[in-house]
């Protein structure tokens, strides 16, 4: 199994191990110095991508506050393992990639029956 911790910012269909989910919503994130507010891309149960103008340095562990299909708001601890400056190609949004770290089973359970759900669990809402 390849170790997420090696990711890098390159072409994602080629280092992905676990399948991810559109999945567009605020989250909160902090640590012992920081507060602040950022929007997933992305969520799967190896972690998710945060679009954010300000990201936080590679390693850098945090804890990510987010609510999944409804539920209660969870707090999960993560690690910074990649970064998207604001000129990325292609016009994507700034913003880190961040691991979840010491999941228990049940989380890891919780996070993947929503990634395998057809559940759109978004923020925002298609107008067309």
């Amino acid at each position: 199994m390849t170790d997420p911790s090696q990711a890098s910012a390159g072409d994602d269909s080629e280092r992905r191990i676990f399948r991810r989910k559109d999945f567009e919503v605020a989250v909160d994130l902090f640590n012992a110095n920081t507060f602040f507010t950022g929007f997933t891309e992305n969520v799967s149960e190896g972690g998710l991508f945060v679009a954010t103008s300000a990201p936080m340095d590679l390693g850098a562990e945090l804890e990510i506050r987010l609510r999944l299909m409804g539920r209660e708001p969870r707090t999960y601890p993560v690690v910074v393992r990649w970064i998207r400056p604001d000129a990325a190609a292609g016009g994507l949004p700034a913003g880190m990639g961040v691991q979840f770290l010491d999941l228990s089973e049940e989380e890891r359970d919780r996070l993947q029956d929503f990634v395998d759900s057809g559940v759109k669990d978004t923020l925002f809402v298609d107008l067309d």
